[in-house]
């Protein structure tokens, strides 16, 4: 009975994965990071021609068509939330646009949203 009324009592809320739009990151303590680790020189450097939407872009279009119509059905479903802001809603748009032009726009109009790519 017990376990019953906390499952209840848990179904109640939503996940939210943090960080999230909804809880942004906190940043942690700084930490030393012990020298014995690292070999040789750390540098921050600038990435030359870095394309982030490339290889999502090949993998959706290596997909048969009705897989490709699941995956933006699902996309549909995750942005059609009522707790998604327009603002979500439109970064993603553009995130998908930019691995794949058509998936992009299926997504946008899916949605009645002008893409902004």
């Amino acid at each position: 009975m017990v376990s019953a009324l906390i499952r209840c009592y848990y179904a109640v809320f939503k996940i939210n994965y943090f960080p999230s739009r909804y809880d942004p990151s906190r940043h942690a303590e700084r930490f030393p990071i012990p020298p014995a680790f690292c070999t040789g020189k750390r540098e921050k450097c600038i990435i030359e021609k870095e394309n982030n939407f490339k290889q999502p872009g090949e993998r959706y279009r290596s997909w048969a068509p009705d897989r490709e119509e699941r995956f933006i059905n699902r996309w549909f479903d995750a942005l059609s939330d009522p707790r998604v802001t327009h603002e979500i809603r439109s970064i993603w748009i553009t995130y998908w646009s930019q691995a794949d032009k058509s998936l992009g726009q299926k997504l946008a109009s899916r949605l009645n949203v002008r893409p902004s790519i």
